[in-house]
């Protein structure tokens, strides 16, 4: 029997072979069903931190399955609810080569993996079989081909040619001007086999300090307050979520950005949300509709709030002291950190007790200071403080604790820190339901031989401890408009639209690179090399960027090298509870695309490093997991075991399916098993000889925790340095449901560019009222007070769609970050904090005005602009 789900299912049957790519091209209510004998690839979502597991289903386009069970590869009789992992959507399917045939693909979320159980998924996961390249669909314009640029318009060239030029360059540039004249900006989510090779080549082959991951202007951490206080951000399993009383949810939406977390793994769970955020997003009308609270603080106040949260739990006595006893650090404890890269445990390292003394000898943090400060009213600071942490008899309520963007890139180092000592205050980081951690954006890819080089950094923080050096990581935006760097090397990031004060760093690369008056005039690939040679001599750039589609650098590249991505490759990572998965490949990379880390690999063999010579992505990885060991991504004993059984790591890892293992990998009674939290206090005694130490103890030298000091002295001078004057508004800015990241997937996706053709600008409507705003206007945002990397003083502007709504505050707006082409950066000044030198992408503020109206306003069936916060 035919797969008679509908009549299209039925002509789909009976096509040939020959079927093109266009079957599909519009909207459809009907998708085939997979054959019995269809192949099942298990995966992961590409996208945020949750990864939930997916299964990708191929087969010939010329056959289908049917609708009973033994007629398809669900084994299932059809109908089928939604949520079921059977039920196939139209955004689930998609047309591929495999192995050089045309195959259908059905990527499925599984209803029986370990993440998102039932086989629910996000909005965006919904749609990622859309992700895999198709010529007749919006993906058509991968990157299929290396290409150089000459006489100003890029040309394919050959595999060869392309890592040649590369390679001679680079070897050039390094052996005149040492190691720092090569710099490399690289992703640091998108597989462990890419990251380690990033590693591998820049900070242990080439030794450069001049590197920067995707996110940031350095080679440093997120919450570095968090990882100081010795709590590794992923310490936590979403199954302790529902073991919490009270959840301090701090700069993040778990429902927006973390919605099968949230509504698979927190809500269930019952524990009261205190959610802190500037806007009144959808997870904050969940926690007041749930006994729980909204605390709408002004941008970039965390650090006050979260002082002033444990200042009053400490006047009232409510603090965790016997937990803190036991596992906090004494002032011996804190002088074992090593000096140098633990300078900052060093500095603002406290034991308790000093911490005590500190926040109460600071008026800053008291109530009514705090108010005026953060906008939150003290009644509600008093009520978020009993709820984290008042006992209920002789029973302490279990909170955890969780933060993300919205806190530390908000004033790093001080909001993190003070994150963390709210949350020992309060006995979080070592028990179910009694956590810290991180929510988490992107899924955890990067796997490194070697770490940042901060010996090799000039830089030094003037916040040290004195007497001892405080290095801090080379600012790579700063370094590279200083025109000192003379290859500029970037790898799988959307860098001009993505670091604050874009605009600047586009202007001077444009002189560095495409409009500089040496360039090669011929295709003869020594022609291209001495060219580019004489550029450099001259104070130019040679500009590499390897990616997989085309972005705005791709209009200043002078070399583009495709690059092969999820489902075309095997690919290992974890997610946010550690969870090592295999990303299987399905189907063929577009053109000559490559992975990263062989694209890297041939380079590195032509400057003469040795080590290259992998045969697939399955080498990498089990070199890898030697130097994962005793790490929180041990998975050394996943290759050990594999090997043990005569397989690669990368099958036996794909036996484990979607649900994979926790990391870190142990063997107990000769199993191989998984960890299921780190500094973990409850961890069994008799199995502490298996595991490495940060699975029952923090991650600090004593493995006790450290109270850090969060202080708002350290950014209240730029505070109000930056903040809105006169008629300027507040201008946030951070994620949006339906939307990921850079949005590289999601502009080819039809419904997402139809629900959001445009950025917008919230608005709340009486600032609208001020300016004379209606939903769908255009606006212009205008910040005369952009400081670029060189600390000149330059104008910001970015055009946007009025969006009137409450859900944001008076004198407050917000904006979709990483919009391309409207991005939130290009009005963003680029301070650093003092402490780690990471940006603070919050502190983004303007002058709102009328400039016209859009289509928008009146064009059903678009943009929508219902507020979000009704229903």
């Amino acid at each position: 029997m035919s797969g008679k789900i509908s009549r299209r299912n039925m002509l789909l049957a009976a096509r040939s072979p020959s079927i093109d790519y266009g079957v599909y091209d519009e909207a459809s209510d009907a998708v085939p069903i997979p054959p019995a004998h269809a192949k099942m690839h298990p995966t992961a979502c590409d996208y945020c931190i949750v990864g939930c597991g997916y299964k990708a289903y191929t087969w010939p386009v010329d056959e289908t399955g049917g609708s009973k069970a033994d007629e398809n590869a669900f084994h299932a009789d059809f109908p089928v609810a939604a949520a079921s992992g059977q039920w196939v959507s139209p955004n689930m399917h998609n047309i591929v080569k495999k192995d050089g045939k045309l195959h259908h693909v059905v990527v499925i979320p599984d209803g029986e993996t370990a993440v998102n159980r039932k086989g629910n998924h996000s909005v965006r996961g919904g749609k990622i079989g859309q992700k895999p390249y198709n010529p007749k669909k919006p993906t058509a314009d991968r990157l299929q081909s290396p290409m150089v640029r000459v006489n100003d318009t890029l040309q394919p060239i050959s595999w060869d040619d392309a890592t040649s030029i590369v390679a001679e360059l680079s070897r050039y540039a390094i052996d005149k001007d040492g190691p720092n004249a090569f710099g490399m900006r690289y992703y640091s989510y998108q597989y462990w086999e890419n990251t380690y090779a990033f590693s591998k080549l820049i900070y242990n082959d080439i030794g450069t300090a001049i590197g920067a991951e995707h996110d940031k202007p350095t080679g440093k951490n997120d919450a570095v307050g968090l990882d100081d206080s010795g709590v590794d951000g992923f310490s936590t399993s979403y199954a302790d979520f529902q073991k919490a009383d009270v959840i301090f949810m701090s700069g993040f939406d778990p429902y927006e950005n973390h919605t099968i977390l949230f509504t698979e793994w927190i809500a269930p769970g019952g524990a009261k949300i205190i959610f802190v955020n500037p806007r009144k997003s959808p997870t904050a009308v969940h926690a007041e509709r749930n006994d729980g609270l909204h605390l709408q603080v002004q941008p970039n106040t965390d650090t006050v709030l979260n002082n002033a949260i444990q200042r009053y739990i400490l006047e009232q006595g409510w603090e965790d002291r016997e937990w803190i006893e036991r596992m906090t650090a004494s002032r011996d404890d804190i002088e074992k950190e090593k000096k140098g890269s633990n300078w900052r445990r060093r500095t603002f390292g406290q034991t308790f007790e000093e911490h005590k003394a500190w926040l109460l000898s600071d008026d800053t943090y008291t109530l009514e200071n705090a108010e005026k400060i953060t906008w939150v009213p003290k009644e509600k600071i008093i009520r978020a403080a009993e709820m984290l942490a008042k006992p209920r008899g002789k029973v302490r309520p279990k909170a955890t604790v969780m933060l993300e963007k919205g806190n530390y890139w908000s004033f790093n180092y001080p909001a993190s820190a003070s994150l963390s000592s709210l949350g020992l205050v309060c006995g979080a980081g070592s028990r179910p339901g009694q956590n810290m951690c991180r929510a988490g954006g992107h899924q955890r890819g990067g796997m490194k031989l070697k770490g940042y080089p901060l010996s090799k950094s000039w830089v030094q923080s003037v916040h040290g401890r004195k007497g001892e050096p405080a290095p801090m990581p080379v600012n790579f935006d700063e370094y590279a408009m200083s025109g000192k760097l003379r290859v500029c090397y970037i790898l799988g990031t959307t860098w001009l639209d993505s670091m604050n004060a874009g605009q600047a760093i586009r202007l001077k690369l444009g002189e560095l690179t495409r409009k500089h008056e040496i360039y090669p005039d011929s295709l003869d690939k020594d022609a291209i090399v001495a060219a580019l040679k004489r550029r450099m001599d001259a104070g130019g750039m040679f500009l590499v960027q390897q990616d997989i589609y085309p972005n705005t650098l791709t209009d200043f590249a002078d070399i583009v090298l495709p690059a092969a991505t999820w489902g075309e490759a095997d690919f290992t990572r974890a997610q946010g509870e550690r969870r090592l998965r295999i990303y299987s490949k399905f189907c063929d990379a577009p053109g000559e695309s490559k992975p990263d880390w062989w694209i890297l690999a041939q380079v590195a063999k032509k400057m003469g490093f040795e080590g290259w010579d992998y045969k697939d992505g399955n080498d990498i990885f089990e070199e890898a997991s030697n130097k994962s060991k005793g790490g929180n991504y041990d998975f050394y004993h996943v290759v050990q075991e594999a090997k043990k059984a005569g397989k690669k790591g990368h099958e036996f890892l794909r036996e484990m399916s979607t649900t994979g293992i926790q990391l870190p990998a142990r063997i107990v009674d000769g199993k191989l098993v998984g960890t299921l939290r780190l500094h973990d206090e409850t961890f069994p005694e008799a199995e502490k000889e298996t595991a490495s130490k940060i699975v029952y103890q923090f991650k600090t030298a004593s493995g006790k925790a450290i109270f850090m000091k969060g202080d708002w002295n350290l950014a209240k001078d730029t505070f109000e340095r930056f903040r809105p004057k006169g008629d300027e508004l507040w201008v946030s800015n951070g994620r949006i449901n339906q939307i990921w990241q850079s949005m590289f997937d999601d502009t080819r996706i039809p419904f997402v560019k139809q629900r959001y053709p445009s950025n917008f600008l919230m608005i709340n409507p009486a600032d609208a009222k001020k300016r004379g705003l209606e939903s769908g206007d255009l606006v212009a945002v205008e910040n005369d007070d952009v400081i670029d990397q060189l600390g000149n003083k330059t104008r910001g502007v970015v055009s946007l769609v009025a969006y009137l709504t409450d859900e944001v505050g008076e004198g407050v707006t917000y904006t979709y970050a990483f919009y391309p082409g409207q991005s939130a950066d290009l009005i963003v000044p680029a301070v650093t904090d003092p402490v780690t030198g990471v940006y603070n992408y919050k502190i983004g503020k303007g002058r709102v005005r009328k400039i016209g109206e859009t289509p928008l306003k009146k064009v059903e069936g678009s943009m929508s602009f219902i507020p979000r916060t009704a229903g």
